[in-house]
């Protein structure tokens, strides 16, 4: 054998070492994802805090339009209900678009604001600093009444998304056109 196939034969005897080493290491080996993906939607009931309450932000953001609120329209003339090229075009593209994010993610994203400096795109917002036409409506809504903090989601300049976070799922309430449910944001 000459010193070019023995150089060849102990290349392939190494490679083959390798390779059966690797497999023996990946079978012990689990890799899990980071966040948790769950189809369960919570009821819509408050709950007593638990112990861990930031466990939410371990899961993907998940959505629905079950419980939105699309009767009759503000006194501003905007209707709440939304138009299905609304809804084909702007908003389901958009809930969907947080599909792969984790709550945090959601939670932390943000925008170039006046000035140049950094803004939430979305947040918390407590009730009693809504219009005063938009608390009302609130209380109104049967499920929603037992919540005094609000999720409102950024759509470029004036068109917001508001609605409540539930362990991990957020429930579409309100899609606005106008920003005038909370303007001075």
């Amino acid at each position: 054998m000459s010193k070019k196939e023995a150089r060849l034969q102990r290349n392939l005897e190494k490679l083959a070492k390798t390779q059966e080493k690797n497999i023996r290491l990946s079978s012990n080996i689990k890799i899990e994802e980071k966040y948790i993906r769950t189809n369960v939607k919570p009821p819509i009931k408050k709950e007593p805090r638990s112990i861990n309450q930031d466990r939410y932000k371990e899961y993907f953001f998940s959505w629905c339009d079950t419980v939105s609120d699309i009767e009759d329209s503000w006194s501003w003339g905007e209707v709440r209900q939304w138009t299905d090229n609304e809804y084909a075009q702007i908003i389901k593209p958009h809930m969907d678009s947080n599909n792969n994010n984790s709550w945090a993610e959601v939670e932390s994203q943000t925008y170039n604001g006046a000035g140049g400096f950094r803004k939430n795109l979305n947040k918390y917002q407590m009730l009693d600093s809504i219009c005063d036409e938009a608390q009302l409506r609130w209380l109104d809504l049967e499920l929603m009444s037992q919540f005094d903090e609000l999720f409102r989601l950024r759509l470029g300049s004036f068109k917001r998304i508001w609605g409540v976070r539930i362990q991990h799922h957020f429930y579409l309430v309100w899609y606005e056109r106008e920003h005038k449910i909370c303007p001075i944001d």
